[in-house]
């Protein structure tokens, strides 16, 4: 049992194999960032492969493919829309990011044991379902784990580093799943998914957080403060019976300051208030339009016009994987200089490219260039978008703290905010292939090229105004809106707070 608990940390009186590099930085995103990594990859992986798999193994006829297809991809859509703000309730509640990062991890295992295996329709969609709930608790958990793990000034390099592992996941994906299944066959796809799941099961139970760090080391013997404590304990004994007093006064007016700060509005209701919030969620929104917007339509795009196979489409998005490599550099920009100028900058530069893929028509080698090159600069932009926006979503909840100590609560709110950026880029997930399919259909893909770029402008605006604050606060520098009057507690409470104050103070009048 003692073995047990050194290597799974399941008893808080036995040390863990290497606690400190277990609980290290480096331990801790290098396993976020390959769970997200993951998570793109078996979404993608099985892009390609499906609708095959859906003629061969399940009978189903090529007149009902597309909408079998469509089927699985609400499936894993409702399963990551209504598992992301429970994990981000349940991570909160229970202050234990590694449990539910294992049990997205079950989910993980289980979907691709099902996918692999199944023969029937209805078990396919089990095993999507199962994909979008893993799904839900990588995104949700592991960027509140992110946040939990470093200081402030470190978040947004660290959430590039994570972005970088989403784009790559979001790349190979396809491509591997489309190369593999030509090659090789149906099995040879989960194969690979198998061998990739393994690194994850082992970073993900070797990995303990930083508050298991704290925990096992107060537990151990400190023999240099021993006699430290001792003397606390005997000034304490020998104190005054005024500064006796004063403490209480002191506990008295920090339980009132405590009182005040709770609130009967839910967490996820006040993060939603907050209006730096509700900017960070509907640019989240637009980056989850545009890009599955772009990635709906660029591979039919590409097939019309250069004749390109399952593998020339897949390479279509290696410039945007290789500029994501950019996303840390970008995340320091970020913490040095805060998220308003990479987010809004991103979007802007976004528009012109996105606008200008209307340009190669024809199958020639300078317009495949040209493509490339468009795609590599638009990359670029992405790669200021992703980790600023993430960036941004933490630190609206650490300037709230800041603010006003304890509003959140215990447990805090990083695993309900990123509960929300996790539905927000979903809605936009969603929205863009609609908007970018109807449009294609309707008008072709030069007149969606433009209509995502003039999306992204829009979106630019609020970056640079709203992003870290309204741009033109007081004395002309960005205001910091940690929206108090919002996301405080009711003013009637607070009142209560300062009367407890009030009748302390008085009774200290009266003892004199």
């Amino acid at each position: 049992m003692k073995l047990i608990a050194r290597l799974f940390a399941t008893d808080p009186n036995v040390r863990p194999y290497l606690l400190e590099l277990r609980a290290s930085g480096f331990v801790i995103v290098t396993t976020v960032t390959l769970a997200v990594f993951m998570d793109l990859l078996l979404y993608g992986i099985v892009i390609p492969v499906a609708p095959f798999a859906l003629v061969d193994r399940m009978g189903v006829s090529q007149d009902n493919v597309q909408k079998y297809v469509s089927i699985l991809i609400f499936v894993y859509a409702a399963g990551l829309l209504g598992a992301s703000p429970v994990f981000g309730y349940l991570c909160d509640r229970f202050q234990n990011r590694r449990l539910f990062m294992m049990i997205g991890l079950i989910a993980l295992t289980g979907a691709t044991v099902i996918l692999c295996l199944t023969r029937v329709f209805w078990l396919f969609i089990i095993g999507r379902l199962l994909q979008g709930i893993s799904a839900a608790a990588v995104w949700t958990v592991g960027l509140a784990l992110i946040t939990d793990s470093f200081p402030e000034e470190h978040i947004g390099k660290m959430m590039g580093i994570v972005g970088t592992g989403m784009s790559l996941g979001g790349f190979l994906g396809p491509l591997l799943g489309g190369v593999l299944y030509d090659r090789a066959g149906y099995y040879s796809v989960f194969g690979l998914c198998f061998g990739f799941i393994a690194a994850d099961i082992f970073f993900r139970v070797f990995m303990l957080e930083k508050k298991d760090l704290k925990l096992f080391k107060s537990a151990e013997p400190d023999t240099e403060n021993a006699q430290a404590e001792i003397e606390q304990i005997y000034e304490v004994s020998e104190s005054s019976p005024q500064e006796e007093e004063a403490n209480e006064t002191s506990t008295a007016a920090d339980a009132a300051g405590a009182t005040a700060k709770k609130s009967k509005v839910p967490v996820t209701i006040r993060l939603l208030l907050n209006k730096r919030m509700a900017n960070g969620l509907f640019l989240t929104i637009i980056l989850g339009w545009v890009l599955t917007g772009l990635e709906t339509t660029l591979p039919l795009r590409s097939e019309e016009i250069f004749n390109f196979n399952t593998l020339g489409a897949g390479m279509l998005f290696l410039p945007i994987a290789i500029t994501s490599m950019l996303g840390p550099l970008v995340g320091w920009w970020s913490d040095k200089y805060g998220a308003r100028y990479p987010l809004g900058t991103g979007f802007f530069l976004a528009t012109p490219f996105i606008i200008l893929l209307r340009l190669p028509d024809d199958d020639r080698v300078s317009q495949i260039v040209l493509m490339f090159a468009l795609l590599t600069l638009f990359g670029l932009a992405v790669s200021m978008m992703l980790p600023s926006a993430m960036a941004e979503i933490s630190t609206v909840v650490t300037d709230a703290e800041a603010s006003t100590p304890g509003i959140f609560g215990k447990g805090g709110a990083y695993g309900q905010a990123f509960g929300l950026f996790n539905l927000a880029y979903s809605a936009g997930s969603v929205i863009g292939p609609l908007e970018a399919g109807f449009v294609v259909d309707a008008h072709g893909f030069k007149t969606m090229s433009w209509t995502l770029g003039v999306v992204s402008f829009v979106a630019s605006i609020p970056a640079f105004m709203f992003t870290g604050g309204y741009i033109f606060g007081s004395n002309g520098k960005a205001k910091s809106d940690t929206d108090s009057v919002e996301m405080s507690t009711h003013s009637e409470e607070i009142k209560d707070a300062e009367s407890g104050v009030l009748e302390v103070e008085s009774e200290q009048v009266k003892a004199q």
